[in-house]
């Protein structure tokens, strides 16, 4: 599936300085914490990488880390790039590239990292505070326009800056400021380097998951010896410069990518395996035969043939299950004339039965749900909202009523990734709804890529979607999300009641009052499938080859295309 983004764990507290979140220190002013800072960088030692590993996974639809949200680019920028802190197995952040956890002051509004002594980009050039500055710098660009850039609003001046092109269809229009002005503004930003090896963040008000943000993407740095400016272009996989365990030594577009040992890479553990090769299959079922035979190493699992995996014989064995925390859903493009249409979208929440989609298209793989927020995030329990939009045909007949629209008048096109999963889905919901409601439903099918093109740029009407957390919060389903104009907003939903209420949410440091208003917000989004009705939560199926190791140790909720694809330092083979 398409999914916006990623990943983990349980936070436990939000008290400012007292176990803010698991892995984020707080201190008594702008002293540096106790932590024990890591070791200079030093040689590796040990045996050198051996043997090749293959993998199925998906073409990326960007190589810019600044500027994506696609679940199958981050899965590749994890291999080849780090921030300054990375997730644990237990998807804490912990140092990466920075010496220790941050310095931060009382307020809870400045943080101060210093990074590893000898850390260097793969071409042997040294890692700087300003490379970090800049891909801070970077992903607030306008011009850049990332689709993250949300989650630094609380960085003093972020949002002025990456909404300096002005808004012609603001009341009153906004006027795109002058290039003096977006320059100023680009300075005001608020991160600076205090010296060659030390930045300081500045914050409008308290967030205690920055931390968490500091291990991602859109804070990774950019080799500024190479990329002078945030307005350079970003260079393509055999062009870039890279500061994780591996780079790309050959690309094919569609086909595959081969990653090889960074020579220069600074981090804890050493790459093991001598090449990594991405073979780009979209069709599980290709990539399971490919897996049969011996051609690629590890994969995900063609659903339509789970059954089948898991009384083999041989391959049950090599079956690696674990759940994401991941929702999936129908997705409505609420700037569609008859997406706008509240009730029609209620009738096709309520005339989709979830527990026999999870039975027969999906093969029993996951979790029927009617919850956005994953109970385990939310607190909500599974199957509270079933009676407000699950499966009732007497409820999605009168809903169509209420509509006001005549089935002979509902053209609806729903948009899939191609795959012959994707296809019995489809095929399922198309029946249900012709079933119960009376029309039909024409099937898009599309490649990955070209669905998170035409997602991102509004060009659906409903799309198979959802979301895989980025970290371990009930903010990280909401924020930029649903509110009005959240940057990855694609649905276009805008509820002001939801918008209120992720509001006050949003920098309410008193943790209970906060997770509530987080599950009054999913309420308000629910209530009128406001932008989605959701479908499942997903499971995780991996086959992993017994020769390998250091995947399914390596498993976490965010794995995109194999287990443990965010470490693939940690990955051995004893083929040779």
């Amino acid at each position: 599936m398409l999914a916006r983004s990623f990943r983990f764990a349980v936070v436990t507290s939000f008290t400012l300085c007292a176990a803010l979140l698991a892995g984020i220190a707080c201190s008594d002013g702008d002293k540096e914490e106790a932590d024990t800072p890591l070791p200079a960088v030093t040689a590796p030692t040990g045996n050198p990488p051996s043997g090749t590993i293959t993998i199925q996974g998906q073409q990326f639809e960007t190589w810019d880390p600044h500027f994506s949200n696609a679940a199958q680019d981050i899965a590749h920028f994890y291999m080849v790039w780090r921030g300054l802190y990375e997730f644990d197995l237990d998807s804490k952040p912990v140092p990466s590239m920075a010496e220790a956890m941050p310095s931060v002051s009382t307020d809870g509004l400045t943080y101060t990292v210093r990074l590893r002594a000898g850390a260097t980009w793969s071409d042997g050039s040294p890692l700087t505070a300003d490379d970090f500055v800049l891909g801070l710098q970077r992903t607030c660009n306008p011009d850049i326009a990332s689709r993250y850039q949300y989650i630094l609003n609380t960085v003093v001046g972020c949002d002025a800056y990456a909404t300096s092109n002005g808004d012609p269809k603001a009341t009153p229009p906004r006027p795109p400021k002058t290039a003096v002005e977006k320059e100023a503004l680009r300075k005001a930003v608020g991160v600076r380097a205090v010296d060659a090896t030390t930045i300081e963040y500045r914050l409008s008000s308290p967030q205690p998951t920055f931390t968490v943000l500091l291990a991602m993407w859109p804070t990774f740095p950019v080799p500024s010896k190479k990329i002078a400016s945030v307005d350079a272009k970003w260079p393509g996989p055999l062009e870039n410069t890279y500061n994780g365990p591996f780079m790309p030594s050959a690309y094919s577009e569609k086909s595959s990518i081969t990653l090889v040992p960074n020579p220069n890479w600074t981090g804890k553990q050493r790459a093991q395996v001598a090449r990594i090769v991405i073979k780009y299959i979209d069709d599980l079922s290709v990539a399971n035969n490919a897996y049969r035979s011996g051609e690629i190493d590890a994969t995900g699992v063609n659903l339509v043939e789970l059954d089948a995996v898991q009384q083999d014989p041989v391959l049950s064995k090599e079956l690696v299950e674990y759940p994401a925390t991941r929702t999936i859903g129908l997705e409505f493009n609420l700037t569609d004339p008859l997406m706008t249409n509240r009730e029609l979208r209620m009738a096709l929440s309520q005339a989709t039965d979830r527990a026999t989609l999870n039975k027969i298209p999906n093969k029993g793989a996951n979790v029927p749900t009617t919850n956005w927020i994953p109970p385990d995030r939310s607190g909500v329990s599974l199957g509270t909202y079933d009676s407000l939009i699950g499966f009732d045909i007497s409820k999605a007949k009168a809903s169509l009523v209420a509509s006001k629209l005549a089935p002979a008048d509902i053209k609806i096109a729903l948009l899939l990734p191609d795959s012959p999963k994707n296809r019995t889905l489809g095929e399922f919901l198309q029946s249900e709804w012709r079933k119960h409601l009376g029309f039909d439903v024409k099937l898009e099918f599309a490649d990955s890529r070209t669905v998170a093109a035409r997602f991102n740029s509004g060009q659906f009407q409903i799309v198979i979607n959802g979301w895989q957390e980025d970290f371990p919060d009930p903010e990280n389903w909401m924020i930029g999300l649903w509110e009005t104009k959240g940057s990855i907003n694609k649905t276009k939903t805008s509820v002001a009641a939801l918008d209120d209420l992720i509001a006050k949410a949003k920098f309410n440091q008193n943790d209970e009052a906060r997770r509530q208003q987080y599950r009054d917000a999913e309420k308000v989004l629910l209530d009128g499938v406001n932008g989605i009705a959701p479908l499942w939560h997903t499971g995780h199926h991996r086959l992993v080859k017994p020769y390998i190791s250091g995947m399914k140790e390596s498993k976490r909720p965010g794995d995109v295309f194999v287990a443990g694809d965010w470490n693939p330092e940690n990955w051995k083979t004893t083929k040779k």
